[in-house]
């Protein structure tokens, strides 16, 4: 409420010179009462004026408050020493203080509309709104000239939520002063919650009329029908606005909505190079054919389209990120890249956008640029969990394992979600395998597994690294069979846990899980292990085979050109 209230303290500051001058021509305030003063005091009461003023000039208010309040005392009933103590009591927050000074300033000289609304000011400071509502009434009703203040009156009716007097002031004030752009949002909010569409359907034409060289009101009210759905209004409204671009891509909006994609796609493209229809606009249009289009063709022209338009503006943020989104959802995954990298040269403060570069570049597997985009990124975000998780997965995979450890345990310390920890923790042991430092690593799957019992992740490559190194396979077996029980059909879980019961010795249970798996996936570890377990069960041959079927992949063991030569498991 103090906010609003500065507003007016320009105008009180005006209307003290206007008052002045018609009652002083030689000073600030009206002339004091000294008919029954000494001349002692009447000069001692005018030099504290000066004072007064002096201090406030210099900003020192409490000086001056002293000053009047002594003046006051002199010359009680000087309704500018009156007003000029309320005015500095309120603006120091002390509205109750204020509320006598300024009701008597009031009282004092009933036609000095700034005496009325600095009490009402007060009066609204103290939250009793309806004896503010009452002197705007008053002053409007016997201060000619003061009609514009209708408007104000009517927000504290708003305010109080007395909607129907509201409406009836603002139609006052129509009366005098026609619709105004204020006015219709401030009645739009209380036709809104009504559900008064008529109505307010009726004053937006009002106020069309007034600017009917302007068609902006026009495409609002549109936009407001299509936002209603009340389609057939708006259509009928578009087509009578001729050659205006913002009309034809609403046009396009509303023939989307109908199922008629061609003409949609067709009417906005006229408008995409268009200076007359900003690209807020466009983007949208843009974004809703995402979820209509169906056929490679319309997919290529929104993807035309959404280039275009970030040629059209390169130096337009939201711009180049949407096309960056419109290429990701359209699987260009490479040309999504390129426009989000764009997009965060003209604002790398969207933590948004460094994530999808993020997610683009781990999908294409380019984590040499992941690990320098996501340590970018920590100079704008540098509590940002999921970039340390990025950067140190980025490490983790080009097998700078060190540096790996050094991210993500910084980073962990911001994961406040107990799975993102277990994430967390995971990678860290995956790191410290890579290090061979086996202890720290089974410690880190431990933290992970206490947040996330159920993490996959974690299981798996805990289990099958605890078979590779024949130690405690107890726990192996019971995380990998836990790893199976969840996810019966993925690969590369069944060959964890099939692997773990060959490290047991258990060959005919483990060919159950390594068949399945070779079965499933053409990789070229989990076929060389199903070679493997046919071999311990005798059948050579077959186990030739796999191991022949698995040399075609990289993903193979260096020994399986050996053991297919040797016709022998080597280990």
């Amino acid at each position: 409420m103090r906010a609003h209230y500065f507003l007016w303290i320009g105008m009180l500051l005006c209307s003290l010179a206007g008052y002045s001058q018609k009652n002083n021509q030689g000073g600030d305030f009206a002339p004091l009462d000294v008919t029954e003063l000494s001349e002692g005091e009447a000069l001692k009461a005018e030099t504290m004026l000066i004072d007064a003023e002096r201090e406030l000039i210099l900003d020192n208010e409490y000086k001056a408050l002293e000053l009047f309040k002594a003046v006051l005392e002199i010359a009680p009933n000087n309704p500018v020493v009156n007003f000029k103590i309320a005015e500095i009591l309120i603006k120091n927050g002390e509205s109750r203080e204020a509320l006598p000074y300024a009701t008597k300033a009031m009282n004092l000289d009933k036609s000095n509309k700034y005496y009325i609304l600095l009490a009402a000011e007060v009066h609204k400071a103290l939250s009793d709104f309806d004896e503010a509502a009452r002197l705007y009434q008053q002053m409007i009703d016997e201060i000619p000239g003061t009609e514009s203040y209708l408007f104000d009156l009517a927000i504290i009716y708003q305010y109080q939520g007395k909607n129907e007097k509201a409406l009836a002031t603002y139609r006052q004030a129509e009366e005098i002063f026609g619709m105004n752009e204020m006015v219709l949002r401030e009645k739009q909010k209380i036709y809104l919650k009504k559900r008064d569409y008529p109505s307010l359907i009726a004053d937006w034409d009002k106020l069309i009329k007034e600017n009917a060289d302007n068609d902006r009101y026009a495409i609002e009210l549109c936009e407001f029908l299509i936002s209603q759905n009340l389609m057939d209004e708006a259509k009928e409204r578009l087509q009578n606005l001729k050659n205006n671009k913002h009309a034809d891509l609403l046009m396009s909006e509303i023939a989307l909505s109908e199922g008629n994609t061609a003409l949609a796609m067709d009417l906005s493209e006229s408008t995409m190079g268009s200076s007359d229809v900003d690209f807020q606009a466009k983007l949208q249009v843009l974004n809703r054919f995402l979820d209509f289009v169906i056929t490679s063709e319309e997919f290529d022209k929104v993807s035309q389209m959404a280039m275009s338009l970030a040629t059209d503006y390169p130096n337009q943020y939201e711009v180049q990120a949407f096309t960056g989104d419109v290429m990701y959802r359209l699987e260009k995954k490479e040309e999504a890249r390129k426009f989000y990298l764009k997009a965060i040269k003209l604002d790398p403060t969207n933590y948004g956008v460094w994530q999808n570069i993020l997610s683009v570049e781990s999908d294409l597997n380019q984590f040499d640029s992941v690990i320098v985009h996501a340590e970018q990124a920590m100079e704008y975000f540098p509590n940002q969990a999921a970039l340390y998780y990025f950067a140190g997965t980025g490490y983790l995979i080009t097998k700078n394992f060190k540096r790996s450890v050094q991210v993500l345990d910084q980073g962990k310390k911001y994961a406040t979600d107990p799975k993102l920890l277990t994430i967390f923790y995971g990678q860290l042991g995956d790191a410290y395998n890579g290090m061979k430092q086996f202890d720290k690593s089974y410690s880190a799957y431990d933290d992970a597994l206490k947040a996330d019992p159920q993490n996959d992740h974690v299981l798996n490559n805990y289990s099958y690294f605890l078979s590779l190194r024949n130690e405690k396979l107890d726990k192996a077996l019971a995380m990998s069979t836990r790893l199976a029980t969840m996810h019966p059909d993925n690969p590369t879980y069944l060959d964890t846990h099939g692997w773990v019961l060959y490290t047991l010795g258990r060959y005919e249970e483990a060919l159950i899980y390594l068949r399945k798996a070779a079965n499933l996936q053409d990789d070229g570890t989990v076929i060389e292990h199903y070679g493997d377990v046919l071999y311990k069960l005798g059948r050579i041959d077959e186990a030739i085979d796999q191991w022949k079927r698995a040399s075609q992949y990289e993903d193979a063991s260096k020994n399986i050109e050996k053991k297919i030569a040797d016709r022998k498991l080597y280990e």
